[in-house]
């Protein structure tokens, strides 16, 4: 099958290019190249869209966001699981809230992938990042495909721009990390050289479609994990409802007494999400708001006929 090239116009609908170029430009080996965590690019490989309910830590600020955010292709971090005591730390302490939704899932991991966010709010992860959660993974070939792809791209844009005899005999990488200075400020050419990385990243992803699903979404058939938390990278979301944890008088954090949860700040907290979002649940404990999580993982498994191990 023939895939189509995109004009440049639609990638600048999916990545702003403002920002984007002193992240991209920066790697050692092909295990520390940026790969794109992209709704359209993914849409593109994996036509099926992966919907399930997720959960997001929040604080009041980030409630009046997440509502400009849904139904919008930006992507923030969720989880389907996260221990009691770390949800404690981002709502009894500092303000904070669980937000269910749901959402398209982009990428997910039994533990934290280390996402990377550029200016514009892209996405972006490594091979570096994802061994991490997918310590099984042979990276070899997609890491060989990754590295004659820098090269390509290299010899290509710099052999007009520089001796070639130079080109050749520095280490690809190093030219790389300076390719906007070797560009001298030459927006057009840097656009294009993006542009064409995008191109061939959608490619290799492509070849390599069954190792990159099974560590980009293959956790969301399994939601199980030994972590902390687990990871989930999500857009187009819709909130179903905001979990807040009932604050006491007494609760303190001695280490940081500037982010104690006091009364008053819990009840501005429950106004604004029931003025935003309508659905407010408040609850007692954290334990029960654990297990209430890891409950609808389940149920929702259970719905897609997924036996969970």
């Amino acid at each position: 099958m023939v895939h189509k090239m995109k004009p440049f116009k639609q990638y600048l609908n999916e990545f702003t290019i403002t920002g984007l170029s002193t992240m991209l430009f920066t790697a050692e080996s092909p295990s520390s190249l940026k790969i794109p965590i992209s709704s359209s690019m993914y849409k593109r490989i994996w036509p099926e869209t992966i919907r399930a309910t997720v959960f997001h830590t929040t604080d009041e600020r980030g409630l009046q966001g997440l509502s400009r955010l849904e139904g919008r292709k930006k992507s923030i971090s969720a989880f389907f699981s996260m221990f009691a005591r770390y949800m404690e730390t981002g709502i009894a302490t500092s303000g904070g809230a669980i937000v269910e939704m749901d959402a398209d899932v982009l990428m997910s991991a039994s533990g934290d992938i280390m996402s990377q966010v550029d200016k514009s709010g892209s996405r972006w992860t490594t091979i570096d990042d994802m061994r991490g959660t997918s310590r099984y993974t042979n990276f070899d070939k997609v890491e060989d495909d990754f590295h004659a792809l820098i090269k390509k791209l290299v010899v290509k844009h710099l052999t007009p721009i520089l001796p070639r005899n130079q080109v050749l005999s520095t280490h690809e990488y190093e030219l790389w990390n300076d390719m906007k200075k070797h560009m001298k400020g030459d927006g057009r050419s840097l656009n294009l050289l993006i542009k064409e990385y995008f191109d061939e990243m959608e490619k290799i992803i492509r070849k390599h479609s069954d190792t990159f699903y099974s560590v980009l979404l293959s956790y969301v058939k399994k939601r199980t994990t030994d972590e902390s938390w687990d990871e989930q990278v999500v857009n187009n979301i819709k909130v179903k409802k905001v979990h807040l944890l009932e604050p006491t008088q007494n609760k303190i954090d001695t280490a940081n007494p500037d982010r104690t949860h006091p009364i008053d700040a819990f009840d501005f907290m429950k106004k604004t999400a029931k003025r935003l979002f309508g659905s407010v649940q408040v609850w007692d404990h954290s334990i029960d708001l654990e297990v209430y999580t890891r409950q609808v993982a389940k149920a929702e498994l259970k719905a897609m006929g997924v036996k969970k191990r």
